[in-house]
Formats: C-alpha cells, sequence, structure tokens
C-alpha cells in the first residue's frame, strides 16, 4: 500500500509534470491532491498558489501563496509569487513590499527589482519608478524585460522617444517579445510615425497571430492615416474571432463613421458599451454617435455618464462644445469652447501670457488685444465678432497671420494688426479670437450699445428648449472688399480661360489624416470624391475653375476627365490669399467642401454651394440646407449613411437652374466702387 508521503510525493511530481507541458488544469488538480494529504505543505501550497494565478484565480491563489510564505519567510521564489499574485489583485503597495523582501534575499535576480519597478508605477509612483528603472538597465543592461519596463514608464511619463529607444533594445535582446513590439509600434504611433507603426504592428501578429490588441492597434494606426475601409476590414475579421472585444467594437465604430456610415457606426458603438459599462472610452464614443445621427438628447444624457467616468476626458468636453453648437445651444457650447485643442495648446506653449474669457464690464476706451489662433478661415470667421467691441467704445489690436495681415488691415473695427510673431502688447484685455463669442454672451446687455446688445443676447439660448431650423440671428462675417488692380487680373485671366459663367471648384479642406496632431479632429478634414462631384456638375454650363490647394498630382486632370472638358488650374491663387479674394468675388459659382476659401468668398460678399461630410463640422450645423453663420449659402450633406447620391443629384440641379436664370459675365456679381 503506497504511503501518504509516497502518495504526495507521486501528486507533486505529477503537477510538475503536467506543469512543464502546460497542463495548468491538471497540474493544480495534481497539487491538490497532494494538499488534500498534507494541508500545510509549503510547496504544494506555492505550487498550487502558482498554478491558480496562471488560471486568473488571484484571489486564492494569493491565500495559497501568503500561507507558503509564513512557511517559507526567507524563499525569494515563494515571496516573488506572492507578489505576483498581490499585483494581480491590483494591491500594489503589497506587491512591492513582497518583492523588496525576494530583493533582498536574492539580490542577483532581476525580476524582482523589476517587480518593485512595475508597483510603483501602477501606483502612479512613475518618477520614482523611472529612477529605479534606469539604475536596473545599468546593473542588467542584457536584461530584456529591464528595458520593456522602462519604456512602458517613459512612455507613461510622455517620453516617447526615450521610450522608442528602450523597446527597441528589448527587441535586440529579445526578438521574440511581442509585447515589446507592440508597444513600439504605440509610441510610433504617437510621434507619428505611422508606417513605421503600421510595420511593427503587422510583425506583432505575423509572431502571435491571435495577439488581439496588436490588431487593434493596427486598425487603430490605419484611422490615424485614413485608410478607413483597410482598418475596417481588420476590425471585422477581429471581431469575428473574438466577439466580446469590446475596443474591436469602438474603433469600427469609428472607422465606418469616418466613412459617413453613422447608422451602422452607433449599433458598434452600443455594442462597445454593452461589453465595457465602465469604460469612459465607450460610452464617450457612444455619446459622440449618438449626437452625430442627430439623437443628441440622449447623447447629452450619456456625456453625463461620460463625466462621471471620466471628469477629467478633454475629448469629451470638446465633442460636447461641437455638438452643442451643431444644434445652436449656442452659449452653452462657447463656454465649454475653452477645451479645444488650439486653446489648450496656446495655453501650454505661452503660460507667461494672461489669456482671459472675460471683457472688461466698461469696454469704452479698453484696449483688448485679439490673438489668432487655429486656422486662417477660423480667423476670418471670428473676427466677425470684433464689430461688437469696437461699437461698445473698445479699441482693438490684432495678432494677425501674416498670411491674412494685408487683408485684415482694411477692417475699419481694427486699429492695428500686428506681424503673428510681434510680441503681446499692453492691453486691458488679451483673448484668443476664438473666444470672442464666450465673452460676448457674457457681457452685460446694458453695457453694449442697442445693436451691439441685441446680438449679444441673441448668442443666449435655453438650452431646455432645444435646437430649430429657426436659427438665431448672429453676426454676419466681415466684409473685406478685394483690390480693384486684382479684380482686373483675375477677369483677364478667367476671360483667357473660357467664356462665362464661371464655376470654382474644392474637393478636399482641412488637416488631411496623417498631418493631424495631438487628437482625432477628423471633422478638420473634409473631402468629396473627385469622380462623383463632376459627374454631377457634367451637364452644368460653364468654365470650371480649380482652386484647390495642393491638388494631389493628377487630381485637376482627373476632374477634366470626369467633367467631359477642361477644368483650368488656378490653384496658385491659394498662396495670394489677395488673388484668391479678387477671383472668388468675380466667379459665378463657387463649389465645394469647407475651407479658408468658403470664409474668403463669404467675405466677399458672395455665397457659395458647401458639401458637408458627416459627421458635419459644427459651424455648418448638424442638419438642414443652410446655416445661420452663412447666410445664402446652400449645404448639401452626406447622408448618415455615408452616401452622396441624393446630395450630389441636388447640387446638379441647382447650380444648372442657377446659372440659366443668371446667366453672368464674370464680375457682375460685384460692383468695385
Amino acid at each position: 500500500m503506497q504511503s501518504r508521503q509516497d502518495f504526495l510525493r507521486s501528486q507533486l511530481e505529477s503537477g510538475l509534470h503536467e506543469h512543464a507541458r502546460g497542463n495548468i488544469g491538471a497540474a493544480r488538480d495534481a497539487y491538490q491532491q497532494a494538499l488534500a494529504v498534507a494541508p500545510d505543505h509549503p510547496d504544494a501550497l506555492n505550487l498550487l498558489g502558482t498554478a491558480l494565478l496562471q488560471l486568473g484565480q488571484a484571489e486564492p491563489a494569493a491565500a495559497h501563496l501568503e500561507r507558503a510564505a509564513r512557511a517559507r519567510r526567507n524563499h525569494p521564489g515563494v515571496l516573488g509569487n506572492l507578489a505576483q499574485a498581490y499585483f494581480a489583485l491590483a494591491r500594489y503597495a503589497e506587491a512591492r513590499e513582497a518583492f523588496r523582501k525576494a530583493s533582498r534575499l536574492d539580490p542577483g535576480a532581476a525580476q524582482y527589482p523589476l517587480g518593485i519597478a512595475n508597483s510603483l508605477a501602477m501606483e502612479g509612483k512613475l518618477a520614482e519608478a523611472e529612477v529605479l528603472l534606469r539604475r536596473l538597465v545599468s546593473r542588467f543592461p542584457r536584461e530584456a524585460l529591464a528595458w520593456f519596463n522602462f519604456g512602458n514608464v517613459l512612455r507613461d511619463l510622455e517620453h516617447p522617444a526615450e521610450a522608442l529607444e528602450c523597446f527597441v533594445k528589448a527587441l535586440e535582446l529579445d526578438p521574440g517579445h511581442v509585447d515589446a513590439r507592440n508597444n513600439l509600434g504605440g509610441v510610433l504611433q504617437k510621434l507619428h510615425r505611422f508606417e513605421d507603426a503600421e510595420r511593427e504592428y503587422r510583425a506583432c501578429i505575423a509572431q502571435a497571430p491571435g495577439y488581439t490588441l496588436a490588431k487593434c492597434n493596427l486598425a487603430s494606426v490605419l484611422i490615424d492615416v485614413g485608410r478607413f475601409q483597410a482598418a475596417e476590414a481588420v476590425l471585422r475579421e477581429l471581431i469575428a474571432a473574438a466577439p466580446e472585444m469590446g475596443d474591436a467594437h469602438t474603433f469600427l465604430g469609428a472607422a465606418l463613421g469616418h466613412q459617413g456610415r453613422l447608422r451602422e457606426a452607433l449599433a458598434h458603438h452600443r455594442e462597445a458599451v454593452r461589453l465595457a459599462p465602465l469604460s469612459s472610452k465607450a460610452v464617450e464614443t457612444y455619446m459622440a454617435a449618438l449626437i452625430e445621427i442627430g439623437q443628441v438628447e440622449e447623447g447629452l444624457r450619456w456625456l453625463k455618464r461620460a463625466l462621471e467616468l471620466n471628469p477629467d476626458s478633454l475629448s469629451a468636453h470638446q465633442r460636447a462644445s461641437s455638438a452643442l453648437l451643431a444644434y445652436g445651444y449656442l452659449a452653452d457650447g462657447w463656454a465649454a469652447y475653452d477645451q479645444r485643442p488650439a486653446y489648450l495648446r496656446f495655453r501650454e506653449k505661452h503660460p507667461r501670457i494672461a489669456l482671459t474669457r472675460v471683457l472688461p464690464a466698461d469696454l469704452n476706451g479698453k484696449r483688448i488685444c485679439l490673438l489668432r489662433e487655429q486656422g486662417l478661415g477660423d480667423e476670418i470667421f471670428f473676427l466677425r465678432y470684433a464689430p461688437l467691441l469696437k461699437a461698445a467704445g473698445a479699441r482693438l489690436t490684432y495678432r494677425a497671420s501674416n498670411k491674412i495681415g494685408g487683408l485684415v488691415k482694411r477692417l475699419e473695427c481694427l486699429e492695428e494688426v500686428l506681424d503673428e510673431r510681434a510680441p503681446v502688447p499692453h492691453a486691458d484685455a488679451v483673448m484668443l479670437v476664438g473666444d470672442l463669442p464666450h465673452a460676448l454672451s457674457g457681457l452685460a446687455a446694458d453695457r453694449l450699445p442697442a445693436q451691439a446688445a441685441r446680438e449679444g443676447r441673441l448668442l443666449q439660448l435655453d438650452v431646455s428648449r432645444g435646437a430649430t431650423e429657426d436659427w438665431p440671428p448672429v453676426p454676419p462675417s466681415i466684409a473685406i472688399p478685394p483690390l480693384e488692380a486684382r479684380v482686373t487680373a483675375v477677369r483677364k485671366r478667367l476671360s483667357g480661360a473660357g467664356a462665362p459663367p464661371y464655376v470654382g471648384l474644392t474637393w478636399q479642406g482641412g488637416t488631411p489624416p496623417r498631418e493631424q496632431r495631438a487628437g482625432a479632429a477628423w471633422m478638420l478634414h473634409k473631402e468629396i470624391g473627385i469622380r462623383p462631384l463632376a459627374e454631377a456638375l457634367r451637364q452644368v454650363p460653364a468654365t470650371f475653375i480649380a482652386l484647390q490647394r495642393n491638388p494631389e498630382p493628377g487630381d485637376i486632370d482627373t476632374f477634366s476627365s470626369h467633367l467631359g472638358r477642361e477644368v483650368h488650374d488656378f490653384s496658385d491663387l491659394n498662396e495670394d490669399l489677395e488673388g484668391m479674394l479678387a477671383a472668388l468675388a468675380v466667379i459665378d459659382e463657387y463649389v465645394g467642401v469647407s475651407n479658408t476659401n468658403m470664409h474668403l468668398r463669404a467675405a466677399a460678399g458672395a455665397t457659395a454651394r458647401v458639401l458637408v461630410p458627416r459627421p458635419a463640422e459644427w459651424r455648418w450645423m448638424a442638419a438642414g440646407s443652410s446655416t445661420p453663420w452663412f447666410p445664402g449659402f446652400s449645404v448639401y450633406r452626406q447622408s448618415v449613411d455615408g452616401d452622396w447620391d441624393a446630395a450630389l443629384a441636388e447640387l446638379g440641379r441647382d447650380v444648372r437652374n442657377a446659372l440659366s436664370v443668371d446667366a453672368r459675365t464674370p464680375g457682375h456679381g460685384m460692383t468695385i466702387e
């Protein structure tokens, strides 16, 4: 008959054999059999605790390992295993202490001080972790795990370039370290080295085909460079294999949303929230998807939930501001507009400039310095509020982008226009021009002249009643008359291109995906396919003029081919805004996506036809065929399913009808006094 001691030994040997083969469940069963005959056996307790930890059962693992550690107080391996269990339970202070004891017992082992550093990092003590890891990579320069952990801490400390070097070093020492390769892709992506990031993610997946996180990250970088269909394909394959992965649904929703397929996107964002109801990211993106599809009240309710989960989420505040403005809740939207990336970047870059969002109560004689921000179009857009300040008695200085400085110097409301690099002068208030709407909405009506007071009050909307098609009056665009000499030159150039009427064209605007920095401000990039736009205008009897900024090689020829006649290249005017202003003043129609030229067209006193992709940028509002910001402009919207057919068909009809009714010669739409 087998003795108790022999049975114990055989079960431990059996467990170790199964453990070595990777059969963790069978090993666990053998260790439990051993403990059944020797409940306090330290080796059995340690081995069972280790097996339970590998099976994801950290709570019972810790209980067994604590008993083992009490029996083997000076065994570094047991203490190290206990520390790992504490770490898995997020009991980081206890994990750190157990690792520290193990390290004292075995000072030559790297894994224990690495455990201390990881525990510090998880406690949020990144600076302490960095100091320790710098010592460790010096002490253990051939330890790939040390370089990997050091890279993680540097990444979390927002030192991506240094983190990159660490991950590269880890991979030199251990080319099969897939986590290091995945994280290398992450810092490359953060550094906007998108092609390199994609290469690392793909290599990671080739090494570990089941590595779902790398597949999500690959989709993320494909989204970053605007390859939305490729990202969609990766994510659909991933979801088929791992349907319960919430992040995959979030990314797929993003890929679909960027294609304008908002209804499909909403379904995946809803599924992501179901799978991860406590994820602030999932809740926030679901909130945004609801708002983008028009369910604004429901979306704002989910915004409250997103902020409960993460009160400091900048992206949630930014999305809320855009949504409020897009649906006409102007006062509330402008109040939250201080979370826009441009404002935050300016504050970070120029901490010594005392910006304000509040105007002096009495503006009469006060010097107000306005600073440019964002793009050229935004400068022109927000300067519409400057005449209200002038009417209230303020003396205005404006620091402009040099490219439009000559244009805005012609504005009577500005006393002085400074070079973009000029120091900020002494003033009673200094503010970014994008904060004028908020500042004026908060100014007491009795402090403004009658006309300005009416405008100020009209900025206030009752958020409880909701936005309607009855848009409130808002200040009109600034008026910048073109120079007569430039008008004469443009008319001559147009005459050389062909007979009137003339139709200006742009098909892309804003910041391309791979050039965007600091966040996914996707509405900053607008694009309509060249072929469908050209075919929609094919029957329009006009001479077509390309006003596209930096067209891709071959774009204008492609447009000409699908249009069935030559499109004349006037794209050089984008570097000569006086010439562009003149051209936009005299052409008969202007068709395109939102860009600086739309603002110049409004400043010239003319109207345009704007193609608005989904989701819409707020100044074009969330719905409807018009916008209060650009009276007389016609808005043609992509459908919530991503389709342009109906909008382009309407555009073609409208342009044909307008030109047949109002056939003009160049310049007949304006008069130069």
